[in-house]
This record gives structure tokens, C-alpha cells and sequence, in this order.
């Protein structure tokens, strides 16, 4: 069964809200790193909430189920161009933006041919950068996962090609943009040529950025290192279909924020869990003891590799 069929069957036998809390059974993470984060969640507070964090990552992903949400591929044209519209720039580095200081991040894995990677941009990421990004409470950062064949790839490497150029996600919503005028998420069609090298060189063009650079980046696939390694993370921590978010490092397992509610609770949890540990970090004598290293593991955030 294909990675979309699977989605849809799934989609179909679970209601849109569940109290059935879903199963996190996160893989062993690896040591990792690079800007954006990493020390951070290596300090102690970090370490204290690890096991907390999974605790609220199971009962919140009760009620968080994927759905359609009736949206048709205007509605995601007109959300994506809106998205464009209210990217803040200032708060951009490569694939990620939000501020480093962000007490939650959240990492995607993507790929640009998935029609529930184009749901949930067109639905749902807009709204956490205008609501949680943007207020400095987030920081979303954006790894690639191409499981979907040879266009996938060649979008991901193209989109880092961008980011050397600091337009990553000028890039990615103007691929997003493409499936959605395509209809990929009602006619789902993969590797047809809508990421064929001249068109990908095309939306560089269009978005303003230096081509001969982005082209020679492009034809040398400079970054495939980069997406291999991103993907090989991806099925450590067990994400194996698109799109799989991990929260400071902890895998969300089998569920999916549903819209925006959603997200606002899954954020308030979190800084809940840290706002508890950081006070009873503050107040325990222990606070200066050494972690465990079961502890380490827990909140070692192995998926943020530097582009």
C-alpha cells in the first residue's frame, strides 16, 4: 500500500477527534547538532523535562488525527500566497525560522511531493509561524525526508540551493504553490515534471535569486549529503511517511496535529513542562547534580543538522 493510501485509510477509520491517547515509541536518537538550539536543550531544565515531555506528547496526541478539513486546492493556492505575503525574513536562517532563544522547536520532515506535506503547509504552518514563530515561542525548522522518487530530490536539493541564498521558504512555498495549483492533494501525481531541472531553475529565477549560483549548486547536487543524512534521522527516531514532526527532539509518534487548536495545545504543554521543571531546577539542591545518562539520550536533539 502506498504512503498516501495508507494515510487515507487511516484518515477514513479514525474520527477527527479520539480520547484514545497514541503510542510514542521513539527510536534511539544520536548525538547531533549545529545552531539553532542544540546546547540549549542540553541544559538542565532540558534534561529534567525529557521524560515529562514524553508524558505530554502521549496524552496530548489523543485527540491530534490528520483530516482534510474539507479544504479544496483554491483555498490552498490562496493560503499559500498569503503565507509568502507574511514570511518574516528578518527571522530566517536557512531552513529554519524562529528565534534560537524559542523554548519549543519543532522539527518537520518533508517531502515536497507528499499531498499531506502541501495539506498541512497550506492548513496549518502558516498559522504556527504567524501565531508561535513570529511571538518568539517556536522555532520550526524544515528537514527533508524524500520518499516519493527522483523529482522529490531534486525539489529537496533545489530548495537548499535557496537557502545558500537565505530564500528557503520563498523556495518551498513556491513549491508547495506548484501542487497546489496541480491539485496534488485531491489528484496526487508524482514525478510528471513538475520538478523537472528546468522548471526548478524557472521558480529560482522568478524568486529573484542569483541563478548562475543556484544553478551550479543545483547541477552539482551540492546538498545531497545533506538530505541523506536528514533522512537517515528521520527513520532513526522511526519517521518513515511524510510529514513526521519531532518537539524538542521527541517524536510525535503516530498522531498529527489536526489544525491549530491543536498546535496551541501541544506548545502550552510544552512550556508548561518546561516552566515546572526550570522552577524545580531552581529550588532542588539537586539541580546541580550530574544528569543521568538516560536522561541525556532522552533530549539529545539529533535532528538538527547545519545546512
Amino acid at each position: 500500500m502506498s504512503n498516501r493510501q495508507s494515510r487515507r485509510e487511516q484518515s477514513k477509520t479514525r474520527p477527527a477527534r479520539s480520547t484514545r491517547a497514541a503510542r510514542v515509541t521513539p527510536a534511539k536518537p544520536q548525538r547531533g547538532g549545529g545552531g539553532g538550539g542544540g546546547s540549549d536543550l542540553l541544559s538542565r531544565p532540558f534534561l529534567l523535562i525529557a521524560g515529562a515531555l514524553v508524558v505530554v506528547l502521549v496524552v496530548v496526541l489523543g485527540v491530534f488525527i490528520a483530516t482534510s478539513g474539507g479544504s479544496s486546492s483554491d483555498d490552498f493556492v490562496k493560503s499559500l500566497e498569503q503565507a509568502s505575503t507574511n514570511l518574516p525574513t528578518d527571522m530566517v536562517d536557512g531552513a529554519k525560522i524562529g528565534s534560537d532563544d524559542a523554548p519549543v522547536k519543532i522539527t518537520a520532515f518533508e517531502d515536497f511531493q507528499c499531498p499531506f506535506c502541501l495539506q498541512f503547509t497550506a492548513e496549518q504552518e502558516g498559522e504556527v509561524i504567524e501565531q508561535f514563530v513570529k511571538t518568539g515561542r517556536v522555532q520550526f525548522d524544515y528537514q527533508h525526508l524524500p520518499i516519493l522518487g527522483a523529482e522529490s530530490v531534486k525539489a529537496a536539493l533545489a530548495s537548499q540551493c535557496a537557502a545558500d541564498q537565505n530564500k528557503f521558504w520563498q523556495y518551498h512555498n513556491r513549491l508547495f504553490l506548484e501542487q497546489a495549483k496541480n491539485d496534488q492533494f485531491g489528484n496526487e501525481k508524482n514525478n510528471v515534471g513538475r520538478f523537472s531541472d528546468d522548471n526548478l531553475k524557472k521558480f529560482a529565477a522568478d524568486l529573484g535569486l542569483d541563478t548562475a549560483a543556484f544553478n551550479t549548486c543545483f547541477d552539482s547536487s551540492e546538498h545531497l549529503d545533506l538530505i541523506t543524512e536528514q533522512g537517515r534521522i528521520a527513520k532513526q527516531f522511526g519517521i518513515t511517511g511524510t510529514p513526521g514532526f519531532l518537539v524538542n527532539g521527541q517524536p510525535l509518534g503516530a498522531g498529527t496535529p489536526s489544525d491549530i487548536d491543536a498546535w496551541r495545545q501541544l506548545v502550552e504543554q510544552v512550556e508548561g513542562a518546561i516552566a515546572t521543571a526550570t522552577a524545580n531546577a531552581s529550588a532542588s539542591p539537586a539541580a546541580t547534580g550530574t544528569a543521568s545518562p538516560a536522561a541525556t539520550v532522552d533530549a539529545t536533539p539529533a535532528a538538527t543538522p547545519t545546512p
